[in-house]
């Protein structure tokens, strides 16, 4: 109830992956079967205090997290989004030895929902037909709003709604991305993506117009854009929404009582 479910079947793989790991088998004499003996990762079975092992750990979600961020930079981003998921949903079933492990896995419900929203929305922009251009400037233009955790990962978003702003002729939007590049530090890749955008910026300020319409404001602030999760657009300043009770995403109120 706490954390919202409405749907269980996702974590059944979860619960028994984490029960087989307390479990061992120990083969016996011919004919006779084999002897259970559990894993533990303190005490042991004669004495009361006794500590299961333990799968689901805050370093297990890290890596999870790690490989994804990792599947993310190599563009794989279906195989991003299952990672994150799993991780998502197995951080409920985590233990936190101490009091900083247990805030390292709140902040995982943060990143592993910026990621998940990130990679969901650019598997579906790559579904859309090649004929919906003002979606697909759409879409791109909102990957720019999740708060991806990885410098490596905003450049790429960046970059990705840059290019094909100013592909499919909006100039405006694509100026908006390339001042971005421009003015922010990415480090060593940013040696390879500063020079290209500078010149997309000087090619849109003699074309200072947008082909297309879409529902994004170049000049709007994008920490204050709020993203439905489940429609991929933008909610209004004023508009109501509904959250998940777990991991934080936002929709519009029509999808109260749905599934996240």
């Amino acid at each position: 109830r706490r954390l919202g479910v409405i749907n269980a079947d996702p974590l059944e793989p979860l619960f028994k992956e984490a029960f087989w790991a307390t479990c061992s088998s120990l083969p016996s004499l011919p004919q006779n079967q084999s002897l259970n003996w559990p894993l533990l990762s303190e005490g042991h079975p004669k004495v009361k205090d006794v500590a299961p092992m333990v799968l689901y750990t805050s370093k297990a979600i890290v890596d999870k997290v790690k490989e994804g961020q990792k599947l993310t930079t190599q563009g794989k981003f279906g195989e991003a989004l299952t990672m994150f998921r799993s991780a998502l949903q197995a951080i409920p079933l985590s233990v936190a030895n101490d009091a900083q492990e247990e805030k390292n896995l709140t902040e995982m419900i943060e990143w592993c929902r910026e990621y998940v929203n990130f990679t969901r929305m650019e598997t579906s922009r790559k579904q859309l037909a090649a004929t919906d251009l003002a979606r697909n400037i759409e879409m791109a233009s909102y990957l720019t709003c999740c708060k991806v955790q990885s410098k490596t990962h905003q450049c790429l978003a960046l970059q990705l709604a840059m290019f094909t702003s100013f592909k499919n002729g909006n100039y405006v939007t694509a100026a908006s991305f390339a001042k971005r590049l421009v003015q922010g530090s990415w480090g060593e890749q940013g040696n390879a993506i500063v020079p290209k955008a500078r010149q997309v910026l000087a090619n849109c300020e003699k074309n200072a117009n947008d082909t297309h319409r879409v529902n994004f404001d170049p000049k709007g602030n994008t920490d204050d854009m709020r993203l439905c999760a489940g429609s991929f657009t933008l909610l209004a300043s004023t508009e109501l929404d509904v959250k998940c009770p777990y991991c934080g995403s936002s929709y519009k109120s029509s999808y109260k009582g749905k599934l996240c």
